[in-house]
């Protein structure tokens, strides 16, 4: 009778962590938000704002989602687009926020020539 040995070997298990070349925890965090307008706004017409999230160094962020907010809805609004409409001669401040950082423009409402 033939008898068959199996010898154990003890299964060594190694976690390797390997760098990347950056930081895993994920997006750049905003640190600021710029909006800019490209002109005056008057009674009855729109203009266009801009929000520009930036990191720590100033850095331009893309494809963040922007939430916009007007002071006074009875003096201008503010679309989800940063369209902005004017209702009435005054003055108003619109918000933009980007995770949880917020950038202001102050903005007259003036009435037409």
């Amino acid at each position: 009778m033939m008898r068959t040995r199996f010898a154990l070997l003890p299964v060594v298990t190694l976690a390797i962590t390997i760098a990347c070349g950056g930081d895993s925890s994920g997006p750049p965090a905003v640190a600021t938000v710029d909006v800019s307008i490209a002109g005056d706004v008057v009674v009855g017409q729109t203009v266009q704002l801009t929000a520009t999230p930036r990191d720590a160094n100033g850095n331009a962020l893309t494809s963040r989602t922007v939430a916009w907010s007007t002071s006074n809805a009875s003096i201008a609004t503010v679309s989800n687009a940063g369209l902005v409409a004017g209702f009435s001669s005054g003055s108003v401040t619109i918000t933009a926020t980007v995770d949880g950082k917020t950038g202001t423009r102050a903005l007259n409402v003036i009435p037409p020539p």
